[in-house]
């Protein structure tokens, strides 16, 4: 059965990752909660990591109160050590939103325009005889072939065959753009939406063909110091790993005799500028708090990361984020922005308010292509977790969604 925390619509394996208005069930109806309840909290995480079949880590802002946990052991091997809410993990496409960032402040320092064709800056690099713009590549509207796709044929059908062969292989962008636009197109530039990695590595080497400088410096300097993101880092593109404790991530093989794969060793040139960053819960939710409060961007490029046009699946997407309402008690349809990242093995979800109050950034260990033991389960104690922890802890009583 299909998992609930990524639409088929865009399931592009590995490092897919978008935010879908199912995934978080609209709140019931009663008295605005104002109060985070630590216990309340902590029940729904351990009961989610539960069944994960691993760990959950998380960390939830209600104005100025704030909360963090982690549940269940670091790794499946034995005596391993509990998980650390402060623990790592590869973030996954919520990098999109980083890398988005940094292409608004080129924006906003005359460096390039959103509406450029990407050809302007970097000729040659897409085959196409109409170069789509930057603001297509941002928004996924580009019409650029997903090279993971192509890459690991059935791996979110659970194949892992590719993955098996392939994860510790290393690539220049340039060659992860070839895989991509190796295939056909699926539609012009602008007449579609289609979830694209292959267009995040393009953004990523614009940004360095703008600035001179590598994409790894760029988000040193623009993102993480000003954020003051200190557990938060960009690994090399010819690394392997993760640096310091964290979570061990997994992809599950659908073999009885040996159950999940070990992805920790996956290549970082693989993840690069559409999802390798490493960090924390608590960073992330540090991130969206700059994105929103002044310190990275502009009033007037959020609200241009925050025209979100309808894609077609069920979803709205902006330039980087995603953007769902819920009715929350006390505040119906309240918009919430973030992003999901699927950073091979570790699953992240982030949500926000845009004034700041209420932030929830959850992150587990396995990827589970094959199905959660109970689906049903899984999709109702992820709905309840992340609807507490934007609504108020008592309003968890989200439906189960499958996407």
């Amino acid at each position: 059965m299909r998992r609930h925390t990524i639409p088929a619509a865009a399931a592009a394996l590995g490092l897919v990752g978008v935010l879908t208005a199912a995934q978080v069930a609209p709140a019931a109806a009663g008295p605005p909660q104002d109060d985070l309840d630590a216990a309340v909290l902590e029940e729904q995480l351990a009961a989610f990591a539960e069944l994960t079949g691993g760990s959950a880590l998380a960390e939830v802002r209600d104005g100025g109160e704030s909360w963090s946990d982690a549940a269940g052991l670091r790794s499946l091997e034995d005596g391993a050590r509990p998980a650390r809410p402060g623990d790592r993990v590869r973030i996954g496409s919520v990098t999109k939103s980083m890398v988005a960032a940094i292409v608004l402040q080129l924006d906003g320092e005359g460096e390039l325009d959103l509406d450029d064709p990407i050809g302007d800056h970097l000729p040659g690099l897409l085959p196409y005889e109409e170069d789509p713009t930057i603001r297509q590549l941002l928004q996924h509207t580009a019409g650029v072939p997903d090279w993971v796709a192509v890459a690991y044929p059935g791996l979110d059908e659970g194949d892992l065959t590719g993955l098996r062969e392939d994860y510790q292989n290393h690539y220049r962008p340039e060659e992860l753009v070839a895989i991509g636009t190796g295939e056909t197109p699926p539609f012009d530039p602008g007449e579609g939406w289609s979830y694209s990695n292959t267009g995040y590595v393009v953004l990523g080497l614009l940004i360095e063909e703008r600035t001179g400088h590598t994409l790894r410096h760029e988000l040193r300097e623009r993102i993480f110091e000003p954020a003051g993101l200190d557990d938060t880092y960009l690994p090399r593109p010819d690394s392997n790993g993760i640096r310091g404790a964290h979570s061990v991530p997994y992809v599950s093989t659908g073999d009885p005799d040996e159950p999940y794969f070990d992805v920790t060793e996956v290549s970082n040139s693989q993840l690069g500028a559409s999802g390798g960053v490493v960090s924390t819960v608590h960073d992330v939710n540090d991130f969206y708090t700059a994105l929103t409060d002044g310190t990275l961007l502009t009033a007037a490029q959020l609200a241009e990361a925050t025209r979100f046009i309808d894609t077609g699946t069920g979803f709205d997407y902006g330039l980087g984020l995603g953007g769902v309402r819920l009715d929350c008690p006390g505040a119906p349809g309240q918009l919430f922005i973030g992003h999901v990242g699927d950073g091979m093995g570790h699953q992240t979800q982030t949500f926000h308010s845009l004034d700041g109050e209420h932030r929830i950034t959850l992150s587990w260990n396995i990827d589970d292509k094959h199905g959660y033991t109970d689906p049903a389960a899984f999709g109702q104690a992820l709905n309840d977790l992340l609807t507490a922890g934007l609504c108020g802890t008592g309003t968890g009583t989200g439906t189960d969604t499958d996407a």
